[in-house]
């Protein structure tokens, strides 16, 4: 796994973030922001696969074309909210503070409603959701949390049919609604339907994940820039959840 990391992280320094496919940028900082973790913890794993300085580097560049994509208004709504998601992910220390205060005021516009006074779903997207519990993390904000549990809990019933990029976009939310909110929001039922679902989905999940990297290792896609994003972000989460692992931790 650690070479096809490498083979993937080298492949990606060729990319100019400036200009990439967009649809990339959100597996590339996913992959740069666990390399970068995977660095600060264990410096020696990631010797010889890249050095923490360029990597946080590249990260915030991407974090700057990420505002960019997030304020265009001629966009999709439902892109401009993945985009806000991943700006807000772009943080990894204080310097980047600027990415979240920016993330933040980009995220109440496009959740709040002059009509209701108040904050809504603007639509029920993956992205909107990991929008909504980065808000909550970074300010504490109630109603982020609500908005991200109902959410939650409505798409729990039909994530049966989750397949394919589909399903790690969910399963990646959800996760990450799971890490925010500890116990301290859903019912204790809702609470066990969402442990539940996510044993399953990181099974499913799991399977997809080796399908793509086995398929990355054979050649196939190796030119789709994306797709290279995808599983350069899968293996790098992988090659740091196997470190914290032996240790009994978890990301």
């Amino acid at each position: 796994m650690e070479e096809l990391l490498k083979a993937l992280y080298d492949r990606s320094l060729a990319l100019d973030v400036n200009h990439v496919e967009a649809e990339a940028l959100h597996g590339l900082q996913s992959g740069y922001r666990s390399l970068y973790t995977l660095g600060l913890l264990y410096p020696w794993k990631l010797a010889g696969v890249a050095e923490t300085v360029p990597l946080h580097g590249r990260m915030r560049a991407i974090g700057w074309r990420l505002e960019v994509l997030a304020r265009d208004g001629n966009l999709p709504l439902a892109e401009r909210l993945g985009y806000a998601a991943d700006l807000l992910g772009s943080y990894v220390m204080g310097v980047d503070t600027e990415f979240v205060e920016r993330g933040l005021e980009i995220a109440w516009k496009l959740l709040y409603s002059r009509e209701r006074g108040r904050l809504v779903l603007p639509c029920r997207t993956s992205g909107v959701c990991r929008l909504l519990c980065h808000c909550h993390y970074f300010t504490g904000d109630e109603e982020c949390l609500r908005l991200a549990g109902g959410l939650v809990v409505e798409v729990l019933g039909g994530c049966g049919i989750w397949d394919g990029e589909e399903l790690l976009d969910w399963l990646e939310a959800l996760r990450l609604y799971d890490s925010v909110a500890g116990d301290t929001e859903l019912s204790e039922d809702d609470r066990e339907r969402l442990e539940e679902e996510l044993r399953r989905l990181d099974a499913r999940g799991g399977r997809v994940e080796d399908g793509m990297m086995e398929a990355m290792r054979r050649g196939v896609g190796a030119d789709d820039v994306v797709a290279a994003s995808r599983v350069l972000a899968i293996v790098a989460r992988r090659v740091l959840e196997d470190s914290l692992e032996a240790e009994g931790k978890k990301i």
